[in-house]
């Protein structure tokens, strides 16, 4: 299951149109007419952007998972104002991170992604509202097309995708109008296979009662579909949980999800310890609101303390204006028992 992927062209101004095509690294300059030289001619092409690459994440023996909030990826209007700049740096990091599965939110042009996941010949991909998501080109299709979708993106051959759907349709609401992305998969390493199963989250923003109202909402559903549907399976539950794990981003409040930290025996935040310790996954927040649930099954294999927050403003020149406003936050699990 995947996008279709096609090549995009990002508009300049310089002497006209220009049209910059992104295509795995390669960035080719075309402008001019039949009587106008080209900026290659007259050496006036504007220098494609770069961006530091991180240090690798990942080891050949472990499951390394991520949760990351591209802000409004491919929409300058609303995240960072250089879409080119964004998705050079957004390559740079899952590239060199050498992560087996990242589930990625706020990704609102399907054509930057489909491009991004071209650029990556060691990843595969999928959208909230690709066709062959069981309803998901009908929770997915508000604003023109320029919803802020969830998505995941995985290391060719370390997950085989079987079937993808949204679920908990029915609290369209409670979710902000984004129900879950669930994706059962095989995962192979080291000589190991099992069946897992990925939920993609981006739960309700916001700090007033409603907000905090309807996050609750749909931890309770969340909580509920995933003990009647998945009692015994390997689960991940990854994303913005727009919310904390030790209280509420709401002052005075509980966490909305208290439920799973309640129920120990079947449920573990693995990033609870960066809550506890007064981490944040938000440049210049005071909270951590992106994270990584796991069913007890999965929990067994979670390489102890290997949950952190990767601080990318210590890599990349002015993250927060370029990048996103959110930091990946990254899990680490054994491939065997």
């Amino acid at each position: 299951i995947g996008l279709p992927h096609t090549s995009i062209s990002f508009r300049l101004t310089h002497a006209g149109s220009c049209a910059l095509l992104l295509g795995a690294v390669a960035f080719l300059f075309g402008c001019g007419t039949a009587t106008e030289p080209s900026c290659e001619e007259t050496g006036t092409c504007p220098e494609p952007p770069t961006c530091a690459s991180p240090a690798a994440q990942g080891t050949p023996a472990t499951f390394d998972v991520a949760t990351w909030n591209v802000e409004w990826f491919g929409d300058a209007a609303n995240g960072p104002s250089n879409d080119l700049q964004q998705w050079v740096c957004v390559r740079s990091v899952i590239a060199a991170a050498g992560l087996d599965l990242w589930s990625v939110q706020e990704i609102v042009d399907d054509a930057d992604f489909g491009t991004l996941l071209d650029s990556l010949p060691n990843y595969e991909g999928l959208l909230a509202n690709d066709p062959q998501v069981q309803s998901g080109p009908q929770y997915y299709n508000d604003f023109g097309g320029e919803e802020q979708k969830v998505g995941l993106v995985w290391k060719s051959g370390v997950l085989s995708v079987t079937t993808a759907r949204i679920v908990l349709t029915e609290k369209d609401y409670e979710f902000a109008g984004r129900p879950p992305l669930e994706v059962q998969a095989t995962l192979s390493l080291e000589g190991t296979t099992r069946d897992i199963v990925i939920l993609a989250l981006h739960a309700k923003a916001g700090a007033d009662l409603d907000d905090f109202t309807r996050r609750q909402d749909a931890a309770v559903a969340l909580q509920a579909y995933l003990d009647a549907t998945w009692p015994d399976a390997d689960v991940w539950v990854m994303g913005d949980f727009n919310d904390d794990v030790d209280g509420s981003i709401r002052p005075g409040s509980p966490s909305p999800y208290e439920g799973f930290v309640q129920a120990a025996a079947q449920w573990r935040f693995v990033t609870d310890a960066l809550s506890n310790g007064g981490d944040t996954s938000m440049v210049g927040g005071s909270s951590v609101i992106d994270h990584i649930l796991v069913s007890n099954e999965a929990e067994t294999r979670y390489v102890s303390s290997s949950a952190t927050v990767f601080r990318l403003d210590n890599t990349i020149t002015d993250y927060r204006n370029t990048t996103s406003d959110h930091y990946p936050v990254l899990a680490r699990f054994r491939a065997g028992n």
